[in-house]
């Protein structure tokens, strides 16, 4: 029952026009940037790999976003719309229902990281200088990186999300936050540390020579821990959300 829920919410993500619209992005930014670069080395000489410069770009502010939005209507959006309680309905627990939407988020947020380092490796052979062969491995092993930190913000906006009944009010409350956690560490910088929104680049960590083990692995403990944390949360307020 569950692997079909998540296929209906999968489903119900696609038909967004948002969905369909980052996903047109993750092909058309790429070939637009290449091109640019391109007339760029063409007179100035210049040369960028652009799978890099593409992630970046993606992990600070594109796929967040994406995730902001589909968490606020995939639960606050649905709660206001009353479209919530057809899910109910069925015959499957709460719980099963949040992890279905959960699941549907992750999915095409792995949809659009495939979809965008596939892109970026075509386009990138446009961009003299690009080295896309020499770090081929690098690429994958990057964007393969990307998507843990990028899951745990998702469950963080899932359990933002509980807390409001429209998607609107969820949305701008994650931009808020999102944007205060990304300034905060230039005041206070030990506590980017512990921030999860600070880790949007931690993909940098694994290419090259790479970090250290163990600063791998503190990094990873802390965003699984962010992870359960706001995974069990959202759950429970779920559950005791009034429809």
């Amino acid at each position: 029952m569950i692997i079909a829920n998540i296929i209906n919410e999968t489903e119900k993500l696609w038909k967004h026009n948002r969905t369909k619209g980052f996903l047109l992005l993750a092909i058309l930014l790429p070939v637009i940037s290449a091109i640019i670069l391109l007339f760029l080395h063409n007179n100035l000489g210049l040369g960028s790999n652009l799978p890099m410069l593409m992630l970046r770009l993606f992990t600070f502010s594109l796929l967040p976003l994406f995730l902001f939005m589909s968490a606020s209507e995939s639960f606050s959006g649905e709660v206001a719309s009353n479209t919530l309680k057809l899910g109910l309905v069925r015959p499957i627990t709460r719980a099963k229902v949040f992890s279905s939407k959960v699941a549907a988020i992750n999915i095409f947020l792995a949809i659009l990281l495939g979809v965008l380092m596939i892109t970026t490796i075509i386009s990138g052979w446009l961009v003299p200088g690009g080295n896309i062969t020499s770090g081929f491995l690098d690429i994958i092993t990057a964007y393969a990186a990307a998507f843990f930190p990028l899951m745990a913000i998702g469950f963080v906006s899932v359990f933002i999300a509980q807390f409001f009944n429209k998607s609107s009010g969820a949305f701008v409350t994650m931009i808020l936050i999102y944007t205060a956690a990304k300034f905060v560490p230039f005041i206070f910088p030990a506590l980017s540390v512990w921030s999860i929104f600070s880790y949007t680049n931690w993909y940098v960590l694994w290419i090259g020579n790479g970090a250290p083990f163990a600063t791998l692995a503190n990094s990873f403990i802390l965003m699984l821990s962010y992870c359960i944390m706001a995974y069990s949360a959202g759950v429970i307020l779920f559950e005791e959300k009034q429809l």
